[in-house]
């Protein structure tokens, strides 16, 4: 049976299908009042799901009740639990030692400067005592971090030792890393490593802003280079370098993030152990031929995949560029009716009436979108320019009574 950590975030996504042969026989432990939907066996419910200690007790529980001989996890908070797991009952997949390079921003930085990967100067963080040090030996702006954090929440960027006060209540806990600020093309790779062998990996390149577009209220999204782009192979080879530098595991789906600066250098932002977030697995899936959660839970599980199938499908498939349109701080007054000209998979995440406004705006994530879609094209100046209009198109269709201070 498949023990699947189910975050809530996650609940929904059709595990009986993806997994046919196993739907009846699935076990899931998710938050409270989810149901983990069709095909699951049994679950346990926990009523904080970022609580380690109450998943992993739920875990054992149903281990107690079931034989359980794979454990999947597709978001970031279940990698490192899920890896516990695994080692715990003796189960294939990625162990904690590797689980933990693709989580902990400074033990990753450090593997990866060890096997010759360009990476910013960083250092970990015990106190805001530690920030003014670091900003002390490196001037200029400093991004501030969680180590194991994920879209972009609790990211800072610190341009002076005054704005140290923004930040400094929450790196108390020695959780967080400081590292120079890293200016220029923004970049990520999506690659998928089976049996220690390369099977696809596909680089693209963020709208301006990347993933902190968000904190302007700016779209954002990312486009995929063309293969003859001297960029493209240079990214594909810096990734798999990456994925040699940390620790192994049986088959990884891989998210790296690159900076590619001004003086021509591919420096590391920071790599994931799973699949990207929304929008990423609706452009991977142009690209792939099916869901990238799909193709990776049926490897995770030990199903059967035609790979060869995949890496046709990624060879002939056309340039996509995905997008997404960020909340505002207010209440959403009016939305699409139809999709934006040349638009793919147009999906509306809000409804009329929705409030966005207040701490929900404030704790929004690089992720969190209204709408999200696709545009394909077969040159990448085609496909910027439908990411232009289509964005413009959609931001005009959606209507916004804005809270006070965004009307000032």
């Amino acid at each position: 049976m498949i023990l699947v950590l189910l975050s809530p975030r996650n609940a929904g996504l059709p595990f009986a299908e993806w997994l046919g042969e196993e739907a009846g026989r699935l076990l899931a432990v998710t938050g409270a009042g989810v149901d983990p939907g069709a095909g699951f066996l049994d679950a346990e419910r926990v009523a904080d799901y970022f609580d380690d200690p109450s998943v992993h007790a739920a875990a054992r529980r149903l281990c107690e009740r079931h034989e359980v001989t794979r454990v999947l996890a597709l978001a970031e908070v279940d990698v490192e639990r899920a890896a516990r797991l695994r080692e715990e009952l003796s189960l294939p997949g990625q162990r904690p030692e590797s689980a933990r390079a693709y989580r902990d921003k400074v033990r990753m930085k450090e593997l990866a400067a060890a096997g010759g990967v360009r990476v910013p100067a960083f250092a970990p963080l015990a106190s805001g005592a530690d920030v003014l040090a670091f900003m002390a030996a490196h001037p200029g702006p400093v991004v501030v971090k969680p180590r194991g954090g994920s879209g972009s929440t609790g990211v800072a960027v610190l341009e002076t030792s005054a704005d140290l006060q923004s930040v400094a209540g929450r790196i108390r806990s020695g959780d967080h890393e400081v590292e120079e600020f890293v200016a220029g093309r923004f970049c990520h790779v999506d690659a998928l490593h089976v049996g220690g062998e390369p099977v696809v990996s596909i680089p693209s390149v963020y709208t301006d802003g990347g993933c902190l577009s968000h904190w302007t209220d700016s779209g954002n999204g990312s486009w995929m280079l063309e293969a003859d782009d001297p960029l493209h192979a240079r990214l594909v080879a810096e990734t798999w370098r990456l994925v040699a530098a940390l620790p192994p595991a049986p088959s990884l789906f891989v998210h790296a993030e690159f900076f590619v600066t001004d003086a021509d250098e591919v420096v590391l932002c920071e790599v994931a152990g799973r699949v990207g977030g929304t929008p990423i697995p609706a452009m991977l899936e142009a690209v792939l031929g099916l869901d990238p959660r799909h193709l990776w839970a049926r490897i995770e599980c030990g199903l059967p995949v035609d790979l060869d199938a995949v890496r046709d499908h990624a060879r002939s498939a056309p340039l996509v560029a995905n997008f997404g349109l960020p909340p505002r701080n207010g209440r959403i007054t009016r939305t699409p009716h139809e999709p934006p000209t040349d638009a793919q998979g147009f999906t509306v995440l809000a409804e009329e009436g929705e409030d966005w406004g207040g701490d929900r705006y404030r704790a929004r994530k690089s992720g969190d979108f209204i709408a999200t879609w696709l545009v394909t094209a077969r040159t990448a100046g085609e496909l910027l320019a439908l990411v232009a209009k289509s964005e413009a198109e959609a931001e005009a269709a959606f209507g916004w009574a804005l809270a006070p201070e965004e009307t000032l």
